[in-house]
């Protein structure tokens, strides 16, 4: 009999089951029918749904319970007994089968079938969505910040010149007086610790435009490996994973140092009393353009990764981490630059960095640039230098 036969074996305008189960397998939105209650069940779910969580197929899903899918990230909205009534949309956290979690929309609804109180909910992947959201309002965050940055730097930076000028003059005039000349020293030591500064400043707020080369990131990790392990210390074990076959970046060698550098460093000031620093290298791909559309922002990537045993982060405290000044650091013991001066080169470089942290479960930070192609890497490095 065909599917056309069988819809009308049912009475004129009353809902045929076939039609409607059919209709919610063919769904290309993420459905399924749970059990209203404290740990409702889920009875059933589409292919949709199926997929967006990991798994394989129906049977795999069907009689878990709903919080073991979604997790609430609202305090107010804690199980699936507070949902019965519904609500246009609200974001959740996703659970996948293999442990790692989305940012998903979920909206529901409320029905009963033979005085049955179930709800019918669609959920939606937005962590892309969420990310570029992220990842624009950081950016422009850090163009507010970086013009500010940039006017105080340059009038400060003025007046740093002028001291470390009288200090010379007063260093030559002082002659033999060491107490005297060593003070005046002092005083221009700080003054060029002060000025390094300001050029950090400088170069988040205005980034320099330098000479960039076609490069392997692994050639950058591979040369600083023994500085990097004198600088962490020796209760920190540091571990380097990198990938044989890593496509190469345009970027400045300086610039490389510097990321992996911070990266490292911010690594070791959360483990002080010791642990595993993680520094590892891919090709992958991500959607670094703030487009909607995914299919036309979709760009090879070299990833490093810098990963962490340290105390982890919260919410809040990432949500502040690239902001100039920032730290969690004791006083003396940072200024709060590093993971600005980080987010200032990679965005300069149209890249992404992603952090993701949970307290007591140390941190990673994955920086992705663009990857380069293979002929005009080769071009690049055939091209002599000006």
């Amino acid at each position: 009999m065909s599917a056309r036969a069988q819809f009308r074996t049912e009475p004129e305008g009353s809902p045929d089951y076939l039609m409607l189960t059919a209709a919610m397998e063919a769904c290309p939105a993420s459905l399924a029918v749970v059990e209203r209650g404290e740990c409702g069940r889920v009875l059933h779910a589409n292919p949709a749904f199926v997929q967006l969580f990991g798994y394989s197929q129906n049977s795999e899903i069907h009689g878990r319970s709903w919080p073991e899918f979604v997790i609430a990230d609202r305090p107010e909205v804690r199980t699936s007994s507070d949902i019965n009534l519904g609500w246009p949309a609200a974001d959740f956290t996703g659970v996948r089968r293999d442990g790692t979690r989305i940012c998903v929309k979920v909206s529901c609804a409320g029905f009963r079938v033979r005085d049955r109180d179930l709800l019918i909910v669609s959920v939606r992947d937005v962590t892309l969505q969420k990310r570029s959201e992220q990842q624009l309002q950081e950016s422009q965050k850090m163009e507010a910040v970086g013009r500010l940055l940039g006017g105080v730097a340059h009038d400060f930076n003025n007046l740093i010149t002028g001291i470390m000028l009288y200090c010379d003059l007063l260093i030559a005039g002082l002659g033999s007086n060491r107490r005297l000349r060593h003070h005046a020293q002092e005083i221009r030591m700080a003054g060029e610790q002060s000025a390094a500064l300001i050029q950090q400043l400088l170069a988040i707020a205005r980034p320099r435009t330098v000479r960039e080369h076609a490069l392997s990131v692994n050639d950058i990790v591979s040369s600083m490996r023994e500085l990097l392990a004198r600088l962490i210390g020796e209760n920190i074990e540091l571990v380097t994973s990198l990938a044989d076959d890593l496509g190469s970046v345009m970027i400045n060698p300086s610039q490389v140092q510097q990321i992996v550098m911070n990266l490292v460093l911010n690594a070791r000031d959360v483990m002080p009393d010791g642990g595993r620093v993680t520094v590892k290298t891919r090709n992958c791909a991500d959607f670094l353009a703030h487009s909607t559309d995914q299919k036309s922002s979709l760009t090879p990537c070299v990833e490093i990764t810098v990963t962490d045993t340290g105390s982890g982060m919260n919410v809040e405290t990432r949500s502040h981490l690239f902001e100039p000044f920032f730290t969690t650091k004791q006083p003396g013991l940072g200024n709060g630059l590093g993971l600005a001066t980080v987010f200032g080169i990679v965005k300069e470089r149209g890249g992404t960095v992603v952090v993701e942290s949970e307290p007591g479960r140390g941190t990673q930070v994955s920086v992705r640039l663009p990857r380069v192609a293979p002929e005009l890497a080769q071009e690049d490095a055939q091209e002599p230098e000006s």
